[in-house]
């Protein structure tokens, strides 16, 4: 019988992208690990995003999504904390923005990706996809063992305590004084991995 590989999926935050600095540190962690490791462009419409990860999600058998850990920063936090709604899968979201739709609707136009210098238009409409995703499918895991927060307690752009108040009854990491990128993220790393592990072992035996 075929050994499944674990999967990582890493989702950049906004305005970011896969090769962002937290991108290439879990990718050197899954890849050490022996894991697969995947990191979608998630710079498209958030309809055209949730259409991309659920044809994903569809593409993976249902006995690989319990060995699946799926990691999301910010904006990309929300896409992955949907995604263990939806299909019961082990997430990590660090620093996640749950009201994605207040901060989009001040920041449409024509922006660039950080670090990249690649230019994209943020439409009017986003806000307004953005919120029918949130009551489509909530940025909530289905089982609140499944989901990880990572949060910093310094973060510029959002208040850490909304998410630590939203998704209170899952385990959490606060990285006190840090920043919204969080720069001491590859120091988390290991309490991930342990984390991703327990998920998967427990989904393995209950399948």
């Amino acid at each position: 019988m075929t050994e499944i590989k674990p999967l990582v999926i890493y989702l950049h935050g906004f305005l970011s992208s896969p090769g962002s600095a937290k991108g290439r540190e879990l990718r050197e962690e899954a890849l050490a690990s022996g894991w697969d490791f995947l990191a979608p462009d998630l710079n498209l419409s958030p309809r055209e995003a949730d259409r991309l990860l659920t044809g994903l999600m569809d593409s993976i058998s249902e006995e690989r999504r319990g060995r699946t850990l799926v990691l999301g920063s910010s904006l990309g936090g929300f896409y992955a904390l949907r995604l263990a709604n939806r299909f019961a899968l082990s997430a990590a979201a660090v620093n996640p923005c749950l009201n994605p739709w207040e901060f989009v609707a001040g920041q449409t136009g024509e922006r660039e990706v950080y670090g990249t210098g690649r230019k994209v238009f943020v439409m009017d409409t986003f806000a307004g996809e953005l919120l029918a995703l949130s009551r489509e499918v909530p940025p909530r895991p289905r089982d609140p063992a499944d989901a990880l927060t990572l949060l910093s307690t310094a973060d510029e752009v959002l208040d850490y305590r909304l998410a630590r108040k939203a998704l209170m009854e899952s385990p959490a990491i606060l990285s006190v004084g840090d920043d919204h990128r969080m720069q001491r993220f590859a120091r988390y790393l290991p309490h991930v991995r342990a984390f991703f592990e327990r998920r998967m072992a427990a989904k393995v035996r209950a399948q």
